[in-house]
């Protein structure tokens, strides 16, 4: 069972919100109450081995995997249809649920997010990265990711929480999830046949995941929601929380007809 945060009346509509790569729950807490007192009912789970959920078995470390553990939990909160936005590494776990169970989908988010396979060089970068967690712990990721988690010009208090959130994040689940990137495939053509709304927010000054790799459905008009912010880096949750709230609640209400 995935550790979880909910707000929001219990009878509304449900939007999910799964966090990125190697980060938790938390990372919600701003956008999470803004989106709940909207009339939303919000739950943020742990992806396993992640926060407080239990590790994925050791021959599961795939998207697809990370995603059925997310589809087994919305079972048990009889939750479905939802609206589930993936932040980073959890819009390559949406892109793969939405792709298995699309009915159980109303509409789809990216944050910071994007369709396409890693490509070779990128897989390669992975495969260091998991020799000197697996060496070192995720000490070994600072200090260098948590500033390229935010803009340059990001408030130091979010290097800082960035910084305590990879330092204490649990190194099985944060390779285990570097496996299952690595062997992700594209998922462009899955997004483009997505039928319900969709939402893609991305921060202009993203330096993980680069504005020119943003995920861009295809889709007919009206049917998209697309937010550039500016100054932004990859956690708009946090440098940018009543835009990306506010876009989240524009699309929850498209996906639910409200």
């Amino acid at each position: 069972m995935l550790s979880y945060e909910e707000e929001g009346p219990k009878g509304a509509p449900s939007i999910v919100l799964v966090h990125g790569w190697p980060l938790d729950k938390s990372i919600w807490s701003v956008v999470s109450g803004r989106v709940a007192r909207a009339g939303f009912r919000v739950l943020a789970p742990d992806l396993p081995g992640f926060g407080a959920s239990p590790p994925l078995e050791p021959d599961e470390p795939t998207v697809e995997s990370f995603a059925s553990s997310v589809a087994a939990f919305l079972r048990t909160q009889g939750a479905a249809p939802v609206g589930l936005a993936g932040h980073s590494f959890g819009g390559y776990v949406a892109l793969a649920l939405a792709e298995a169970h699309p009915r159980t989908i109303a509409g789809l988010a990216l944050v910071s997010s994007r369709t396409i396979a890693d490509s070779e060089a990128a897989r390669r970068g992975r495969e260091e990265t998991i020799a000197k967690v697996s060496a070192q712990g995720t000490r070994a990721l600072l200090p260098g990711l948590a500033e390229k988690l935010l803009a340059r010009n990001a408030e130091s208090g979010w290097v800082r929480a960035a910084s305590a959130l990879i330092e204490k994040a649990h190194p099985d689940g944060v390779v285990a999830a570097l496996q299952a990137m690595a062997r992700r495939p594209d998922r462009s053509l899955s997004l483009e046949r997505f039928p319900g709304p969709l939402l893609v927010i991305h921060g202009e000054a993203d330096e993980l995941i680069p504005i020119t790799e943003a995920a861009k459905p295809r889709a007919p008009v009206g049917r998209v929601l697309s937010r550039v912010l500016p100054k932004v880096g990859h956690m708009p949750m946090w440098e940018a929380p009543k835009e990306t709230a506010d876009a989240l609640i524009e699309w929850a209400r498209a996906a639910f007809h409200l």
